[in-house]
């Protein structure tokens, strides 16, 4: 992971085109590097979570090339990589485990959860902890090292839910746990099999949201 780390700090400082055809090679090895671990963390998280089984490398990675058409920051380039083991692949809108790596920023982290859901995916998970609030929260206590992450929720209940024991979760518009880790962390050549290991308590709260997915995604 050395050169991956290293790859993408050079990158932050030269994310240009011209240095970006220079180096190519050495994205390219930082890619396989990114994709031995993404192969190795998928085993490893579909043997205590059966929907993740068959996924491949290219379902849970993604380009290095940012979409700029309708963005104000020009740069080409990502500055960071991330691998997210998601049944039915990255694009599916479904709940999964991420592990992300963004050395510029000392920016690293696991996560579990739902990000970014539609608004019927809100509701179907509202409904679920409206119901089943206890267990809901059992799910996250249960994801030791790991909190909610409360970036982006409302400041106040949506309209139409009423207070309760757990109604606090009613204000989330994303349902991630999240768990900071270091440089160190990822450095070691036991990735995978340390990130899947402190993935797995959060299994609960996965299979939780992806069931609120389905009965979405079935009704369709």
């Amino acid at each position: 992971m050395e050169q991956v780390i290293s790859f993408l700090e050079e990158l932050a400082q030269h994310n240009y085109k011209e240095w970006f055809d220079v180096h190519k090679g050495e994205y390219l090895q930082a890619k396989n590097t990114i994709a031995e671990v993404a192969v190795e963390l998928i085993s490893r998280i579909a043997a205590f979570d059966p929907r993740m089984k068959g996924l491949r490398v290219d379902d849970c990675t993604y380009r290095i090339y940012r979409d700029i058409r309708f963005s104000a920051d020009k740069t080409p380039y990502k500055t960071h990589m991330g691998i997210y083991v998601c049944a039915g692949g990255k694009k599916s809108g479904r709940a999964g485990y991420y592990l992300h790596i963004e050395p510029a920023t000392n920016t690293y982290f696991l996560c579990s959860g739902l990000y970014n859901p539609t608004k019927e995916m809100i509701k179907s998970v509202r409904e679920e902890i409206m119901l089943s609030g206890a267990k809901f929260e059992g799910a996250v206590r249960a994801a030791k090292g790991f909190a909610i992450d409360w970036e982006g929720a409302l400041t106040r209940l949506p309209q139409g839910w009423t207070e309760g024991p757990h109604s606090d979760y009613y204000r989330l518009k994303s349902y991630i746990l999240i768990k900071p880790i270091t440089r160190k962390y990822i450095m070691t050549d036991k990735l995978a099999r340390r990130a899947a290991r402190d993935l797995k308590p959060t299994f609960a709260f996965c299979e939780m949201l992806n069931r609120c997915v389905d009965y979405v995604l079935d009704g369709e």
